[in-house]
């Protein structure tokens, strides 16, 4: 009997038959639903984070690599906090944040070997590339804490049709020096570095508009 009631006013019957000309819909209350229990992975996350990697893979390998302007500010980003992990403070209370603690000291060996399962985590298990990293780069490096990677834009002129490329290379390496690149010059390309205003169609080269 009690639950027959309960249904009859959950289903507004009583309120409709008491209240004819008012048109009633009932709706659960916010928390009467069932909360996800399982949080929905970012699709976009791994393909993004794997392409970063494949990036930092390629600049281990070849040293100069070009990529879109955008991507090579994160991979820049990306070296320099996979560099910076290691130091910082955890928090213990995340309610305080006030409340920060030092992380526990690692002695040589142990430092080493989580500085090389990064290192090899970023370069996708790589083992020719992390070789390279503890060999060739660690001896040209052994003198220098940060600022390894160069970052050279390619000019574009505006409303290109064209994304804006860069080179991204490591420092004192021994490949040949970049060529020289066109020069942006009231909207035009200006192929040999010309800052004239000649309109040779063999020296200037019109942007797309």
């Amino acid at each position: 009997m009690a639950s027959m009631l309960w249904k009859v006013a959950r289903d507004g019957i009583f309120l409709k038959y008491i209240l004819p000309s008012v048109n009633m819909i009932p709706v659960r209350y916010k928390t009467h639903r069932k909360f996800p229990t399982k949080k929905k992975i970012n699709p976009f996350v791994k393909p993004r984070t794997d392409l970063i990697k494949k990036l930092v893979l390629a600049l281990v390998q070849h040293e100069r690599i070009q990529t879109t302007h955008r991507k090579a500010l994160q991979l820049k980003k990306y070296e320099a906090e996979a560099k910076e992990k290691m130091i910082k403070t955890r928090i213990v209370n995340r309610r305080s944040k006030k409340v920060l603690i030092s992380p526990q000291v690692p002695n040589e060996q142990q430092y080493l070997e989580r500085c090389r399962k990064a290192a090899s985590d970023m370069l996708l298990g790589e083992q020719e590339a992390v070789e390279k990293l503890y060999s060739t780069l660690k001896e040209r490096y052994k003198d220098k804490y940060g600022n390894f990677v160069k970052i050279t834009s390619i000019p574009n002129p505006p409303r290109s049709t064209f994304p804006n490329m860069a080179y991204v290379e490591l420092r004192d390496n021994s490949l040949p020096p970049l060529p020289k690149l066109p020069v942006v010059h009231n909207g035009r390309w200006v192929v040999y570095g010309s800052q004239d205003d000649s309109d040779d169609g063999n020296v200037v080269v019109q942007s797309q508009q």
